[in-house]
């Protein structure tokens, strides 16, 4: 079933060895699945270039709020500290420095891997493709994030709660909403959370207003 048009323009950003089609079920009128590869060369592209094109898709529509799942929650923050957006949803994002830790010392080689190798196959219906090692590592290593200059959403579920769920909207003070009964993959497909997630777009979008009068 289509969504309610967003209050927002919706700039969407997919996760490691994924693409733009992890959104194809929220089916939204106005939005932009951002394609974290499209024009680089993957072997050899950084955590800093996929920001790049996030930040570039946040720019080009004044007012846009981001969503992101998984490596691209934690993208969508880097870009929300370049391109202000006017809110931030992260979907069970790679945790950022400030709450994994910092890991300087591990290797960060170039090359691809598999991502059905490392995470497990993904579901019918979803491809996955040859992701970066080299961003793969600077997740790692560990990634700066030290605020978030909007208001912000962390959802998560059954399978990273306690890791990249609850320490993520305590750490940046950012509501939260859980879903223990969907996994991590279910979280980007299922309808109710799409419609969650709009509902709290529209309510920051009226608090907004309010605070504007």
């Amino acid at each position: 079933m289509p969504a309610r048009r967003p209050t927002h323009h919706l700039v969407l950003v997919h996760g490691a060895g994924s693409g733009p089609w992890v959104f194809d079920t929220w089916d939204l009128p106005n939005a932009t699945a951002v394609d974290l590869h499209e024009g680089l060369d993957v072997g050899s592209a950084s955590m800093e270039d996929y920001a790049d094109r996030v930040t570039a898709s946040v720019a080009a529509a004044d007012g846009a709020a981001v969503i992101g799942w998984s490596m691209g929650g934690l993208v969508a923050m880097m870009a929300a500290q370049r391109a202000t957006p006017a809110a931030l949803v992260v979907i069970e994002p790679s945790a950022p420095a400030e709450v994994q830790g910092r890991r300087p010392d591990l290797p960060a080689p170039r090359g691809t891997y598999d991502p059905e190798d490392l995470y497990g196959p993904f579901p019918a219906g979803m491809p996955s493709r040859p992701e970066s090692l080299l961003a793969r590592s600077e997740r790692k290593r560990g990634i700066s994030v030290p605020s978030v200059p909007c208001p912000m959403l962390v959802v998560y579920g059954a399978d990273y709660a306690a890791e990249r769920g609850r320490p993520v909207a305590e750490r940046y003070g950012a509501d939260e909403l859980e879903f223990p009964h969907l996994s991590h993959f279910e979280l980007v497909r299922d309808l109710g959370v799409r419609d969650t997630v709009l509902e709290w777009l529209r309510t920051r979008a009226r608090a907004d207003l309010r605070s504007d009068r």
